[in-house]
């Protein structure tokens, strides 16, 4: 077992990712997802090659399809909160504004709910299109050779991002993960804080993670690596099974702007 000195009562928030979203905000949600699902195209397309050049447009529409039709006014920030949370942790001279509980979230145009937007945005930036890309994998491009997409694309991949987690991890510092679930919809998928793992043999483990969706509690991703799939569950209130995860490019950013 590693951990990193992420404490859920100390560094997480004590609230729940559970947002109003204005209509401005929902359009630049809307905006973001469109643009990047432009670019998980062309990485669709670039892995996939003939084969994705060929079933990567139905993805596309199909996706296009459930941005326009499930983006509700209501809506979390959990990639947001995530980078929020570690951007704090990084700087221990700073206070986290963390909340007393479940429903204390801070305001509309207040300074802590205006950083966490702006890094819910910037997760999208940096990892939007990974996000469509293996979804577009998953959902839309055939399993059979050549094309071999499906879980076991997502599976082959995940192993990769596992032994990246635990290198993080083991050096001591918390890293965002996308969680990629059995689902076709976008909103559907997750982002969290993993904060230690448990390898279990060679072919499972447990993931630790912050997961703004369960505030002030250690929450777990338990998983194995199958034959042709990945099989996970997560401790956090959601019966998808998970297909996938990886690990996000976080680059760190001054939170003071949060608290003045």
């Amino acid at each position: 077992m590693s951990r990193t000195a992420f404490n859920h009562e100390r560094h997480g928030f004590a609230f729940v990712n559970a947002w109003e979203f204005d209509d401005a905000e929902r359009e630049q949600l809307r905006e973001s997802f469109a643009r990047y699902l432009t670019w998980g195209a062309v990485l669709g397309a670039a892995v996939f090659g003939p084969a994705g050049i060929l079933f990567v447009p139905l993805g596309i529409r199909a996706l296009r399809k459930e941005l326009e039709r499930h983006l509700s006014p209501g809506y979390g920030l959990c990639g947001g909160m995530c980078f929020t949370a570690l951007d704090f942790y990084h700087r221990p001279d700073l206070h986290i504004p963390r909340g007393w509980h479940r429903d204390d979230r801070p305001a509309p145009r207040t300074p802590l709910r205006r950083y966490t937007w702006k890094r819910q945005v910037e997760s999208i930036v940096s990892d939007g299109a990974r996000f469509m890309a293996w979804l577009i994998a998953l959902n839309h491009i055939p399993r059979f050779w050549p094309c071999r997409g499906g879980p076991a694309w997502l599976l082959a991949r995940s192993k990769a991002e596992w032994q990246k987690l635990k290198t993080s991890v083991d050096a001591g510092n918390p890293v965002p993960i996308g969680l990629v679930r059995d689902a076709k919809n976008v909103y559907d998928n997750h982002q969290v804080l993993a904060t230690g793992y448990e390898p279990v043999g060679d072919t499972q483990g447990t993931i630790y993670v912050y997961d703004p969706n369960c505030p002030d509690k250690e929450s777990t991703i338990r998983f194995e690596f199958g034959e042709h799939k990945l099989c996970g569950t997560e401790s956090c209130g959601t019966s998808q099974p998970l297909r996938g995860f990886f690990c996000e490019t976080y680059t760190q950013s001054d939170p003071t702007e949060a608290i003045t």
